[in-house]
């Protein structure tokens, strides 16, 4: 949805950092390096190191205590030039000695002409972000209120929504846990130390400079609370349910001889696992254009896997944190509904239902993340969910392979497919699969499903270079080459009919996997 962005006031001249040294509430700060002649004209709070790299033109990093003790050493050294390179106008470290500061900071604070300060000892953060604001802007006044009332409204709320709502009610306007838009302010959301989204500030029309200053300090302070009550919540009322998932993660996962205590264990944890299960598989990946992914950004697929636990808790009912669960294998987020009587036809829907809320969800929270869902069929005992896992594994193959791309597949849609996969389910049948095609899996990924979509197309269109080369968009001489060379790997004989139809199926399954 496209939202107009409000105009933001700018702060007019600004302020040189001499001048802000002059002000009666900063004297304490000390310039340790860098040019006090440099004009100041916006501040912020700094929680972590890398958003350092993302200030604005003449603008003041004020970095919190827990911070600040990180400055030290090479890695410091090249944050503050990658600083300097912002066009930002000075560093104020905080809750750290002078002395601790090394000279190689120092050198490049000069030669960047980016002013190092230091705050004296017990100085806190807000307050010189409040203080800087009142030389920047006449009007800091309610700017200074807001970041009051915040501080009181929120230490008071005791869920995560009472923290949003205090932030909202200190700024006036809708504080959300959602993508930040242009110039909007936003505050990263770590829980446990995993990026799980934004708590991001609407800016309200003719928004003055010195909200925009208030609201940048509220929103860190909200999303450090929201942060602490959401990991609080899981730890608590959600526990039960993160044990009964991780659980099921471990049933999927456990050869044969394993898993009769951990079926034990499940009945004890109150797991209805002789009942009926149905597994959603979400499969993640970053778009190109995701500038966070390409920056090295933590691993998702927890946040994602945690939101797509809490959508459906919100909106199955009360009896949903019963037959709900979530669980992670690899880069994979799995949900498992699990009920004690067979759900009957509404299961599809109601997996559908719940794939899409999740989708949503998660896409709202990392705007830049691909994500796909393969929903399984609905069976009975831990046979039955790992024959429904599988299942799960290969829709979601299945939605990669449709033309166009399609975001949620059920095995119940795939027709002669469901065929294959229920052949494919077998252990015996994975292994002679895996076995068959192991020379082709041994040159690498890429080049490994190269190979085998060109075998799959080679014997799906009747041993035809010519329809091959079309379907795959090549040149004929390309898979002569190519299936030269994977005849020769596999010691096959493609003339042979029964071979052709063995290695049809081994590379239809193989792809689904």
């Amino acid at each position: 949805m496209f939202v107009a962005q409000p105009q933001i006031e700018e702060l007019a001249g600004g302020s040189s950092v001499g001048e802000l040294l002059s002000a009666p509430e900063l004297t304490s700060l000390t310039l340790l390096a860098g040019d006090a002649a440099r004009v100041v004209r916006s501040v912020r709070v700094i929680a972590d190191l890398r958003e350092l790299r993302a200030l604005d033109a003449d603008e003041v990093a004020v970095v919190a205590p827990a911070v600040s003790a990180l400055a030290q050493g090479h890695q410091f050294d090249v944050v503050l030039r990658d600083t300097a390179a912002t066009g930002a106008a000075a560093v104020v470290l905080t809750g750290v000695d002078a002395d601790t500061v090394e000279p190689t900071a120092r050198r490049i604070a000069d030669r960047c002409a980016l002013a190092l300060l230091v705050a004296p000892p017990g100085a806190e953060p807000t307050r010189l972000v409040v203080a800087v604001a009142r030389v920047l802007s006449g009007d800091t006044a309610a700017a200074l209120a807001r970041v009051d009332a915040a501080r009181r409204l929120i230490a008071t709320a005791d869920t995560a929504e009472a923290v949003l709502a205090a932030a909202a009610e200190a700024l006036a306007t809708e504080v959300a846990v959602r993508a930040p838009g242009h110039a909007e302010p936003a505050a990263l959301v770590e829980v446990d130390g995993v990026a799980d989204g934004y708590v991001t500030a609407t800016v309200p029309e003719q928004a003055r400079a010195a909200w925009v200053v208030a609201a940048r300090t509220v929103v860190q302070l909200a999303a450090d609370a929201y942060a602490r009550a959401v990991a609080r919540s899981r730890r608590t009322d959600l526990a039960p349910i993160h044990d009964r998932g991780r659980l099921l993660g471990e049933l999927l996962l456990a050869p044969e001889p394993e898993r009769a205590p951990l079926v034990a264990r499940a009945r004890a944890l109150g797991l209805a696992v002789d009942g009926w299960h149905q597994v959603l598989r979400f499969e993640l990946s970053s778009s190109r254009t995701d500038a966070a992914a390409a920056d090295g950004a933590p691993d998702r697929s927890e946040a994602v896997g945690n939101s797509a636990l809490d959508t459906v808790l919100a909106d199955g009912g009360p009896d949903a944190a019963d037959s709900w669960h979530g669980t992670r294998i690899g880069g994979d987020v799995l949900l498992v509904r699990t009920t004690g009587t067979r759900p009957g036809p509404s299961a599809a829907r109601v997996a559908h239902r719940a794939a899409t809320a999740a989708l949503a969800a998660a896409r709202d929270r990392f705007p830049g993340l691909v994500i796909r869902c393969g929903i399984g069929g609905v069976y009975r005992r831990a046979e039955g969910l790992r024959t429904s896992a599988t299942d799960a594994r290969a829709a979601l193959a299945a939605t990669r392979q449709s033309t166009p791309p399609r975001d949620i597949i059920a095995i119940d849609a795939l027709g002669l497919n469901r065929m294959l996969v229920e052949w494919y389910a077998s252990d015996t049948t994975r292994a002679s699969v895996d076995d068959m095609l192991a020379p082709l899996a041994e040159l690498g990924a890429q080049a490994a499903e190269d190979a085998i979509r060109t075998l799959q197309s080679y014997l799906d269109h009747q041993s035809s270079p010519a329809k091959a080369a079309k379907d795959l968009n090549v040149h004929p001489q390309t898979i002569a080459y190519r299936l030269r060379k994977i005849t020769a790997m596999l010691h096959l004989d493609l003339n042979d009919a029964e071979q052709r139809l063995a290695l049809q199926l081994a590379c239809r399954a193989w792809l689904m996997r």
